[in-house]
């Protein structure tokens, strides 16, 4: 029987999933707001625009690098001196970049905020996880992720006008300015417990083995295919411009709108996953390769095109609570960070290939309309894991299950008269 919740201890979950969706927010807004800022960069920098656009490569890169080594270097450390040291290394890289001189001074802060940002990601869904009872995992995940959205919502544009109408050395300020403000509330929540023992840091190598697990590779690859299918979305711009016939003051009204479907498709994604988590991934999944192939489908009329483009951000959304409860269901607690982290940086490489998978597209001369047809075909290989997941694991749940109608039942000695009256009591 489910024994409901303590209302305090709602209040007290609720204000932590609210702290942690604001670091989320953070960080997010602080990877993805160098898009706005790029052209401002390279003229102040005296660099080509190609150039500049290193400041994201090289972002997803150390991600996809440092997060993975950080897991297993951190182990020992105190659960929360380690997120106040990473939320001052995000804080400090952030700094480096506000007072940069040069383009190579702003890389390198850009990569010491990298650095903390993947190894930050995982604490958080795992606070987040740990703060609710165990069926409410996909909605907390769902919260923290959610400022991942409110980032693309508001973050974006706030920090692109923030930089042009200061400089984009301001948004760099602000971003460590918020980040040291939310250090303290998410410090009070990180438990102040030790981190893996001697004995286990010793052999902390073997946590490794959860990537040889089954399941942790099939959700890791699903991410990234998912992640690479945002291709239609590195080159969303021109698409509703060149192609859908849009006006660029349009533009930003669309990709508000982009962000809406997603934080829509964030929290029913959530609620999806706290039903059936494999079958939330599949679902999302599904519309996703979905929502691409008819947005590639519907370009020459606009209102559908709007439509799919609303459609392609609830269902991209919807993914991420999806995979990330997925893992948070690994037994140890270490390997479940580690998991995590191989999470986002598959995520991240996904998308570095899936930038270059549309430039190639591109560059072979087809149409801008064939990017998200390319990006639901991605889409689809990842369809194929998820049901192909959902297959095994519904198999793997049949054999469990007793053969009890197929394996007979020794017959029992009748019970005697006071042992059958007694029997009947219980």
């Amino acid at each position: 029987m489910h024994t409901p919740q303590d209302p305090s201890a709602e209040r007290g979950s609720g204000w932590a999933l609210t702290v942690l969706t604001l670091c989320a927010f953070t960080l997010g807004t602080g990877e993805i707001m160098i898009a706005g800022l790029l052209p401002e960069i390279a003229d102040d920098a005296g660099v080509s625009l190609s150039t500049a656009g290193l400041l994201v490569s090289s972002f997803a890169l150390t991600v996809v690098i440092g997060g993975p080594v950080l897991a297993l270097t951190t182990g020992r450390a105190r659960r929360r001196r380690l997120l106040i040291a990473l939320m001052l290394t995000y804080v400090l890289g952030n700094v480096i970049s506000a007072v940069a001189p040069s383009f190579w001074l702003l890389a390198t802060g850009r990569i010491v905020a990298a650095l903390a940002h993947s190894a930050l990601m995982p604490l958080f869904f795992g606070i987040a996880a740990d703060v609710v009872p165990p069926d409410k995992r996909g909605m907390a995940v769902a919260r923290v992720s959610l400022g991942f959205s409110l980032a693309m919502i508001a973050g974006l544009p706030i920090g692109t006008a923030l930089g042009q109408w200061l400089s984009w050395h301001a948004t760099f300020w602000a971003i460590a300015a918020l980040t040291l403000a939310a250090t303290v509330p998410v410090a009070a929540l990180a438990p102040d417990t030790p981190g893996i023992s001697e004995a286990e840091d010793q052999g902390r190598l073997r946590e490794l083995r959860v990537l040889g697990d089954r399941r942790v590779q099939v959700v890791t690859g699903i991410t990234a295919l998912a992640a690479a299918s945002f291709t239609a979305y590195t080159y969303v711009t021109p698409l509703l411009t060149d192609t859908v016939g849009f006006g660029e003051s349009t533009v930003t009204v669309l990709l508000l709108l982009f962000g809406i479907g997603g934080t829509v498709g964030n929290l029913i994604g959530g609620r999806l996953t706290d039903r059936s988590v494999l079958g939330a991934i599949a679902l999302s999944v599904a519309a996703l390769a979905v929502s691409l192939l008819l947005l590639g489908a519907s370009t020459g009329v606009k209102v559908v095109a709007v439509a799919f483009l609303f459609l392609f951000g609830a269902a991209y959304y919807a993914v991420i609570p999806a995979v990330n409860t997925r893992l948070l269901n690994v037994d140890s607690r270490q390997a479940r960070t580690l998991a995590l982290t191989v999470q986002s940086s598959a995520f991240n490489l996904g998308t570095a290939l899936g930038g270059w998978l549309g430039g190639r597209v591109i560059a072979e001369g087809a149409g801008l309309r064939w990017l998200p047809v390319v990006g639901s075909l991605v889409a689809l290989a990842a369809l194929l894991l998820a049901v192909g997941e959902v297959r095994g694991e519904r198999r793997g749940t049949a054999a469990r299950e007793p053969a009890v109608h197929s394996v007979p039942t020794p017959s029992a000695p009748a019970p005697v008269a006071g042992e059958q009256a007694s029997r009947s009591t219980h």
